[in-house]
């Protein structure tokens, strides 16, 4: 009775103190786990806007340059065949160079292809003349000859249709732009066919650690890239025209109509995150200015959209709440002072992570833009010709510069050694200080050339504001010096985790190692005092105390792989496993099992974190055909839908698949621990080397039939 007495005045603290630290720490986690979770959507959204942003500014700066091009101007004015030719070749390189147009066109006033490149499936041509047609009836060509100076025409994300059925339709969007003559007449428009699919496919791969899904819709709510290529482009192909968000989502649909974004919201379909992407709004991205982009003229706007199911929430949530519950169960006493460090640990990660968030939102807010004026003057350094850009620029009229000197603009103009009788036209973005008509000054860079014109040779001078550039240099600068603080923090925590992770390793070890040994000493030295019953007590407790310290060594392990540095080498997964599986013969000599290794398994990896996997896997298979005969073990390598794969196959037990998703879950075992020791930690640390690697593992079995490990590095 006084030893039950003591027993309870001992369990009953150490059990509300139990309670309470696994309660308060639950809660936290949860806390801190929807925090990075919305977060971490927000993010994904905002890295896909960034990189379709990105490549639209890209494609509206090619545009532009193609519709000032020197060769194209030459060609309007002075219509020599030769210029043509010149041009077509100007354009057969651009698509070359580039590899992002399907098509690069030059169109008259009557909507006649005049020049045209095609991108020919990676061997760009020059459309011979007999080929080229006239395109007056398309929409896009009528919208892009009705444009006024310094505007650009978008159309609709579309798949393109005039192939004539030579090959398949391909997702396109198309640009263009009005073309001047030097007297201000306009001679027609420059257009591209850009091609769509690296946009989608960059979108689709944005993901970062996004769990859920990212798409891409028009204002309609079709996707254009979405759920599945089935569900894709449903306004464009027939049998698909039901096929949109608001048929599937309609709560969703009804948050992000009339709503501008960017926002993010829960509905019983799953959390959903969104924002806008409009051609004529890309907030400054380089190569363009928010000024240029406003002068997009968009036949649409896009809705950028991710989404995590409902499902996926609640089951995150619960391995939350399954984890912390097993865990309070094997670790027992020690649970107050694990708690503790663990709580701990999670707020020094969660600080870390709001540093580096907070970081990449600072660099994602560079952006840098430089917009350029030009001016022509001739030998006496009047100045004979501005562009709009000037106007914009300067204050000036275009009325109030010409025959003006250009020392208006540029008052240390003689400095330059460039303009007058003598000038030799050499400089490049050169520094400079220009002058506004307020009588400000700014910094500028200007290059120069010499050009030919019909009252002689004059000076071409390109004008760039470099204001912006040199205050955003500045910030990075500042940035810079922050993120190396970070990343010196961020080492200093991980140090900290490492020791920490050894020293409970140590302080969990010792009480264990006493429990089995005075359990084994009490067998050796009491054990015929004790009936049936207290020798078999005693032998639970030393069982318990072994897969104890089992699983502290399988913790252990787990969080050691999640801080491990990689260290790619090419290495051979065979000679792995074979070293692998001879050991486990080592440990079981009396077991005849069948092994079946391909010669040679070369891959790139590390081959210390590859090894813990090969182990585990090996080790899995080894322990699941046990009983078997014959038992049967393979590894190599193969296919799946195209993709390299490497597997593991066995003739054990098996499993049942409706459980597959708890396979790689920390102490989730589909087998009684009675039948097939083990602490349900190995498959979790394999997952976690192959995500390392950027791989995906699988598996396929059934119950009696064995099993089959697929993973890809």
């Amino acid at each position: 009775m006084m030893v039950l007495r003591r027993a309870i005045l001992i369990f009953l603290p150490l059990a509300l103190v139990a309670g309470a630290a696994v309660y308060l720490l639950h809660r936290a986690q949860s806390h801190a786990f929807r925090t990075v979770f919305l977060a971490e959507q927000k993010e994904a959204v905002e890295v896909a806007q960034h990189r379709a942003t990105a490549d639209l500014a890209a494609v509206i700066s090619d545009v532009g340059f193609l519709a000032r091009q020197e060769a194209l101007q030459q060609w309007l004015n002075l219509g020599r065949p030769v210029d043509r030719s010149r041009l077509a070749a100007d354009y057969h390189a651009f698509a070359a160079h580039k590899a992002l147009y399907d098509q690069v066109r030059f169109i008259d006033m009557d909507g006649r292809e005049v020049v045209r490149v095609d991108w020919n499936g990676g061997r760009p041509r020059i459309v011979p003349d007999p080929e080229l047609r006239s395109r007056n009836d398309q929409s896009y060509v009528q919208e892009s000859l009705r444009l006024q100076a310094g505007q650009l025409f978008a159309s609709a994300f579309e798949l393109d249709g005039e192939r004539n059925g030579e090959q398949a339709p391909r997702p396109v969007i198309r640009f263009g732009a009005p073309v001047f003559d030097a007297e201000g007449r306009k001679r027609g428009i420059v257009l591209v066919s850009y091609l769509g699919q690296p946009l989608l496919d960059r979108i689709r791969t944005s993901r970062g650690q996004h769990r859920g899904h990212i798409w891409l819709l028009n204002t309609r709510g079709y996707w254009l890239a979405g759920p599945s290529h089935d569900e894709e482009w449903g306004f464009a192909l027939p049998g698909r025209q039901d096929q949109t968000i608001e048929r599937l989502y309609p709560a969703a649909w009804g948050q992000i109509q009339g709503n501008p974004g960017p926002l993010q919201f829960n509905v019983a379909d799953g959390l959903f995150t969104f924002t806008r992407i409009h051609p004529n709004n890309l907030r400054g991205v380089s190569p363009i200015t928010r000024a240029q982009a406003a002068r997009v003229v968009a036949a649409e706007a896009w809705i950028l959209l991710a989404h995590v199911p409902a499902q996926v929430l609640a089951a995150e949530t619960r391995m939350v709440d399954l984890n912390y519950l097993v865990a309070s169960g094997l670790v027992g006493l020690l649970l107050a002072a694990f708690a503790w460090l663990a709580a701990r640990y999670w707020t020094s990660r969660e600080a870390s992570e709001s540093a580096v968030r907070s970081s990449e939102a600072r660099f994602r807010g560079l952006l840098e833009a430089a917009p350029d004026a030009v001016v022509i003057a001739d030998r006496a350094g009047r100045i004979i010709f501005t562009n709009g850009q000037t106007e914009r620029m300067f204050g000036y009229s275009r009325g109030d510069l010409i025959d003006r000197n250009v020392r208006t603009l540029v008052p240390d103009a003689e400095r330059l050694g460039h303009f007058g009788a003598a000038a030799a036209p050499s400089g490049d973005g050169l520094d400079i200080q220009a002058m506004r008509r307020d009588g400000s000054a700014f910094p500028a860079a200007i290059s120069l050339s010499r050009v030919d014109t019909e009252q002689g040779p004059a000076v071409f001078a390109d004008i760039r504001d470099v204001s912006d550039q040199r205050a955003a240099q500045r910030k990075l600068n500042e940035l810079n010096d922050k993120l190396a603080r970070d990343n010196v923090e961020l080492e200093t925590l991980n140090r900290e985790l490492e020791a920490f992770s050894y020293s409970v390793s140590h302080d969990l070890r010792t009480p264990l190692r006493a429990v089995d040994g005075f359990s084994q000493a009490l067998l050796e030295d009491s054990g015929d005092r004790l009936d049936a019953t207290g020798r078999q007590h005693l032998a639970r407790v030393r069982g318990a105390a072994q897969r104890m310290g089992m699983l502290i060594d399988d913790l252990l392990n787990l969080a050691r792989v999640s801080r491990t540095e990689l260290n790619v080498e090419r290495v051979d997964l065979a000679s792995i496993a074979r070293t692998v599986v001879e050991e486990l013969r080592h440990e079981a000599p009396a077991r005849e099992v069948e092994v079946e290794i391909e010669a040679e398994l070369p891959t790139d990896g590390d081959p210390r974190l590859l090894r813990v996997a090969l182990e585990n896997l090996l080790g899995n298979a080894w322990k699941f055909t046990a009983g078997r005969t014959p038992a049967r073990i393979e590894f190599g390598r193969g296919q799946v839908n195209g993709e390299r794969t490497f597997f593991v196959r066995d003739n054990g037990v098996g499993f049942d698949m409706a459980y597959a998703g708890k396979l790689f879950g920390a102490f989730q075992r589909l087998h009684d621990a009675r039948d097939f020791a083990g602490t349900g930690v190995g498959l979790a640390t394999v997952q976690r080397i192959i995500h390392k690697h950027g791989g995906r593992i699988w598996a396929e079995s059934r119950p009696g039939e064995g099993a089959t490990f697929r993973f890809t590095l």
